[in-house]
């Protein structure tokens, strides 16, 4: 088996680096991993040279069509015969791919989109071989009434890799007070920031220790706005911006509680199994698939509904000496250990594209 993942993303995110973990699994059991991405990219392509073989394409011009030819021609000489395509944005490019090359088609569906029933939308679940769902709510999303068959619908929760956290590989720090909260994900009104930002800005009033650092990446509009942000509301001596960071050990040694009070629905929240894998406590919101990761008050928090007061709580909750917070750091890390290792997740997507081949013979 080797196989072409199709990454159309212009920014690392969640996402790419599903792509990377799973092809550094995938050279671990000997299979043969490719990563197409554009040639204008020089970031991707750096990144995915570390674990696999990197082709690349004008995939940023019409979704990639004007280079589908030359693609598959490079697919047919390397003996590729499995093509993943992990956004909707190329999913024609990839059944195209998959016509000219023969190879099967598997679709991870790491956004929650909901099913839809229209002729063109049906014609595309023809053409993929097999859907992989990131969480079952997204599975649930994307179940319709005109779905008879389901056998080509799996959900296979996302991990992580331990070997990007070496150092909390034998046991995580046990946290006693909750100071500095941290934030890890894209600059971006939909990820709750500026919630928090508000949240914190009230509990400072009565917690001058408290602090928040920002870790991630966004858009020059994006960036400027937060930092605006931080600037209006003087707020520059407790709130640090440090931008994206490769030292995400680092980060979550210097923070005592994530957040990630999302305002948009989440199709998983990987950053949320890092920080429990790390001995970080989490409060996100119930906008997704949290609640499959985290049972609320055992190995996390939740915050439902969502808005600047309940934030607010949940934040000078988890800073009071109410919380247990040994028993949720251990709580958090078995979770993560039983159910969202990348590991996992190789071995259920090869057992998938092994059967889909295997139907052939």
């Amino acid at each position: 088996m080797s196989i072409i993942n199709v990454v159309g993303a212009k920014i690392w995110g969640g996402g790419e680096q599903y792509v990377y973990d799973i092809c550094k699994q995938l050279q671990q059991r000997h299979r043969t991993a490719y990563i197409l991405v554009d040639q204008s990219n020089e970031d991707m392509q750096s990144r995915y040279a570390q674990v696999g073989y990197v082709m690349t394409a004008n995939l940023y011009t019409l979704k990639g069509f004007l280079s589908v030819n030359a693609v598959a021609k490079q697919v047919k000489a390397q003996g590729i015969d499995t093509i993943v395509c992990h956004s909707g944005k190329y999913i024609l490019f990839c059944i195209a791919l998959k016509q000219l090359t023969g190879a099967k088609l598997v679709f991870i569906k790491h956004n929650l989109v909901p099913g839809k029933t229209d002729m063109y939308h049906r014609w595309i679940n023809a053409q993929v071989d097999a859907f992989v769902c990131v969480s079952k709510l997204v599975y649930d999303d994307l179940m319709t009434p005109v779905i008879k068959d389901t056998s080509k619908y799996h959900v296979v929760y996302n991990g992580i890799d331990p070997d990007r956290f070496q150092s909390f590989s034998d046991a995580v720090p046990m946290k006693s007070k909750v100071r500095t909260f941290g934030y890890s994900a894209r600059i971006t009104e939909r990820k709750g920031l500026y919630l928090i930002l508000s949240a914190l800005e009230q509990i400072h009033q009565n917690n001058p220790d408290v602090r928040l650092i920002i870790s991630g990446a966004g858009t020059e509009d994006q960036i400027k706005k937060l930092t605006d942000y931080i600037e209006a509301h003087q707020m520059h001596s407790y709130v640090e911006f440090i931008g994206f960071t490769r030292d995400i050990e680092g980060l979550y040694r210097s923070i005592d509680c994530l957040l990630l009070p999302t305002i948009t629905r989440e199709a998983f929240g990987l950053v949320i199994c890092e920080a429990m894998y790390c001995g970080v406590p989490v409060i996100t919101s119930s906008s997704g698939a949290q609640r499959e990761i985290i049972d609320d008050g055992e190995s996390g928090f939740i915050v439902d509904p969502l808005n600047e007061h309940t934030l607010q709580q949940a934040m000078e909750h988890v800073m009071s000496d109410d919380v247990n917070l040994p028993k949720i750091i251990t709580n958090a890390r078995h979770v993560v250990e039983e159910r969202f290792m990348v590991n996992r997740v190789a071995h259920e997507l090869v057992t998938i594209i092994d059967n889909l081949h295997s139907t052939n013979h």
